[in-house]
C-alpha cells in the first residue's frame, strides 16, 4: 500500500507554537523566581539543546513599575472579600446559621498570607516581567513546555506555559511588545481571576531571571558561542569614570544587538558582584532573548532607543566584562524561511 502524496507533503510541515508564560493559577501577588541563583539561563539552553526544536525564540520583556495604588485596592478588596466569606449564611428552612464552604477554600485559608505580600511588595520597586516566545519543530517531537519554568515559583503560585495557535502573535515578537499595565488584573482578582500576560517581581527577583551563564551548568553548554568573561575581579565597584563607560558602549549603534560573544563563568558571581543587575529595569520595556537554530543560542538585546540600549550594554558591562555588541535585524534569519517549512509557498 503506497502513501498518499499528499500526506507526505502534510506529515513534512513543522508545527509553530506561540507560547506565553504567566502565572500558572493567576495569583497576582506572587512573585515567582528561579530558586538557583545565576542558574535558570543556563537552564533553558541546556533544555533548548536537549530537546533542539529547528528553531526556538524566547523574549524576556521587563520595565520598572509602580503598582502602590493598585495593591492597596487589592488588599482592601481581599479584606472585604475575607470579611463576607465569614459571615454566616442562614438555612432557609431551619433558620439556622452555617458557616459558608468558602471557609475551606484555599482563596480563604491563604487570605491572610497574601495580603500579607501585598504589604511586602508595595514598599518595595517593582518590574513587570512578560516572557513570550515560539517554538517551531516537527509534529509531535519537542514542546516549549520542556523549558524549566515550572521550577520559577514562591508561596503562592508558580509560572506555566500556556501555548497558543495565533499567528498574530508573531507580530507581538517583532515588535517587542508586553503588555505594561496589568493593574486591571489586581482589580478583577476578587472576582473572576484569570492569568495575566505579564506579572510582577522585584530587581532580585528579576535577576534570577536576566543574568548570563555561570557556575556548573555554563561549562556543559555547546551551542553558545562563549568566552571566559572579561570582568575585572581586582576593581569589584560598580562606579567608574565617563571614559570607561564610553569605551564599554561605544559599540552600541543599534536597538537590537547580538552578544557576539557570551562570556561564562566557571562559578556563580557573589552577589556584590552582580549588584548592578538590580538596576536593569528602566522606565521603558527593555528585552533579554533567546535565538536557538540550527543547535546554536544567540543572546539578544533590545530597548526601545539606541541611548538606552547603550545604557542596558553598560550594566551588564559592569558585572561581565566589556563585551562586544553587533546589530541585529528585527525579525531572526530563520522566519525567512518559515513559509516555505509550513508549506504556505513551495
Amino acid at each position: 500500500m503506497t502513501s498518499n502524496p499528499a500526506q507526505k507533503k502534510e506529515s513534512a510541515k513543522k508545527r509553530v507554537r506561540f507560547f506565553n508564560v504567566s502565572l500558572r493559577n493567576g495569583i497576582v501577588v506572587s512573585t515567582p523566581a528561579y530558586p538557583e541563583k545565576q542558574a535558570f539561563l543556563g537552564h533553558v539552553i541546556r533544555a533548548l539543546e536537549s530537546s533542539n526544536p529547528d528553531f526556538a525564540w524566547i523574549q524576556f520583556l521587563f520595565v520598572s513599575s509602580g503598582y502602590s495604588s493598585a495593591l492597596v485596592r487589592l488588599k482592601n478588596s481581599m479584606h472585604r472579600a475575607k470579611a463576607s466569606i465569614e459571615q454566616p449564611t442562614i438555612d432557609l428552612i431551619s433558620g439556622e446559621e452555617r458557616g459558608r464552604r468558602e471557609l475551606h477554600h484555599d482563596y480563604y485559608r491563604r487570605s491572610d498570607a497574601r495580603m500579607k505580600k501585598v504589604d511586602d511588595i508595595a514598599t518595595k520597586p517593582t518590574v513587570t516581567l512578560a516572557i513570550q516566545g515560539m517554538w517551531v519543530c516537527d509534529k509531535g517531537a519537542s514542546s516549549p513546555n520542556s523549558l524549566p519554568f515550572d521550577h520559577c515559583s514562591d508561596e503562592h503560585d508558580s509560572l506555566a506555559v500556556f501555548q497558543y495557535r495565533d499567528p498574530r502573535m508573531l507580530l507581538e515578537l517583532v515588535d517587542r511588545r508586553m503588555v505594561v499595565d496589568i493593574a486591571e488584573y489586581f482589580d478583577r482578582y476578587t472576582r473572576s481571576r484569570m492569568e495575566p500576560p505579564s506579572f510582577l517581581v522585584t530587581p532580585e527577583e528579576l535577576v534570577s531571571y536576566i543574568h548570563l551563564p555561570a557556575g556548573e551548568v555554563a561549562k556543559s553548554l555547546s551551542s553558545l558561542e562563549d568566552e571566559e568573561s572579561k570582568r575585572d575581579y581586582t576593581q569589584g565597584k560598580v562606579e567608574e569614570d565617563e571614559e570607561t563607560k564610553a569605551s564599554q558602549s561605544g559599540d552600541v549603534s543599534s536597538k537590537l544587538v547580538r552578544l557576539v560573544k557570551v562570556p561564562t563563568t566557571e562559578e556563580v558571581l557573589a552577589d556584590s558582584a552582580i549588584q548592578p543587575l538590580a538596576h536593569l529595569a528602566a522606565p521603558t520595556v527593555r528585552a533579554f532573548e533567546l535565538v536557538y537554530s540550527e543547535g546554536a543560542t544567540e543572546v539578544l538585546l533590545s530597548a526601545e532607543s539606541v541611548e538606552d540600549m547603550g545604557k542596558y550594554a553598560q550594566l551588564l558591562n559592569l558585572v561581565y566584562g566589556s563585551m562586544k555588541y553587533e546589530a541585529r535585524d528585527q525579525v531572526p534569519e530563520f522566519l525567512k524561511e518559515l513559509p516555505r517549512m509550513i508549506g504556505l509557498v513551495n
